[in-house]
């Protein structure tokens, strides 16, 4: 088998002596292993599409973390290339979602076992500065409001310095100063008004934490979990829930799921998706039409 590395050294840096064992157990098993560093934000979707059109590899592998993967799944996905994880992010909340293996030997099983798995990307139009931006992949969730202000504010270097906890620490400030502003979201037709909202392929947010009752990754479609009240006190009930797994029984939230999702604002409100900056409203979601093969044990429960 020959696999092809893309790494994110940012993430890798915090995971690297369990990739050193992940590429051992790669070749033990008799993989050929190549190794590609990512220098700059799209590098990786560059190597990616580079690799594509050379056809000489079996199999794909991001080492990152969310971010990451869905950067070299904008470049993999539609056409027959297999692409594996390695999780070594912030979050890893795909690889969670999934129940791809942390584990480099388990991790490592799973590339050379074959095993894959088509789930169906969403895709989103955005604006930046003013204009139409470029659709761009996704593979776990759009978020506009509060949790996009958070990642647009993030500094890079306090992520890379403490990962999780910069969110965190972000989120406390922005929480003080953000007005949230009214949101018009459209699904498939039908209008609702919202502070907040997240637009998700799977369960899972920020980590193992419950924010919606289905995943939708191996379908078309998608998950909005609408937060209808702005403020501090909202918020933090809606992260209280969070953490016990509760958003679908918060009162004021609405969680209706679509296929081709509308949101605009009287002012350009943040956007993120997959914990990356993605410009402002307004936006556009809908399936990205391009499957993608993934290394996935479909015979494991994820976690």
């Amino acid at each position: 088998m020959r696999t092809c590395i893309i790494l994110n050294p940012t993430a890798g840096r915090r995971r690297r002596e369990p990739l050193r064992q992940f590429i051992e157990a790669l070749q033990a098993g008799g993989a050929q292993v190549r190794v590609l560093v990512t220098r700059h934000a799209g590098h990786g979707g560059e190597q990616a599409r580079q690799i594509v059109r050379e056809g000489a590899t079996d199999c794909i592998i991001a080492a990152g973390g969310d971010g990451t993967i869905a950067e070299i799944a904008q470049a993999v996905a539609g056409t027959s290339q297999r692409m594996g994880i390695f999780p070594a992010g912030s979050a890893n909340v795909l690889a969670l979602e999934l129940g791809i293996p942390f584990a480099p030997a388990a991790a490592a099983r799973l590339i050379l076992s074959g095993a894959c798995a088509t789930i169906w990307p969403g895709v989103i139009e955005s604006t930046r500065d003013g204009r139409p931006a470029p659709p761009r992949l996704f593979v776990q969730m759009a978020g506009i409001g509060f949790d996009a202000c958070v990642v647009h504010r993030l500094p890079l270097r306090l992520k890379r310095l403490v990962g999780r906890a910069g969110y965190v620490l972000t989120m406390l400030g922005a929480a003080m100063t953000y007005r949230f502003p009214l949101i018009d979201v459209r699904i498939d037709g039908t209008a609702y008004q919202a502070r907040a909202i997240v637009v998700s392929k799977g369960r899972l947010y920020g980590g193992a934490y419950v924010i919606c009752p289905q995943g939708m990754h191996h379908q078309a479609g998608f998950c909005a979990i609408m937060q209808e009240k702005g403020g501090i006190i909202p918020t933090l009930r809606m992260g209280w829930a969070l953490l016990r797994g509760r958003v679908e029984q918060m009162p004021d939230v609405r969680i209706v799921c679509g296929r081709d999702i509308d949101i605009h604002a009287a002012t350009p409100i943040p956007v993120q998706t997959d914990g990356d900056i993605s410009g402002t409203t307004p936006v556009r979601i809908r399936d990205a039409g391009r499957p993608l093969r993934l290394a996935i044990d479909t015979t494991a429960r994820p976690s």
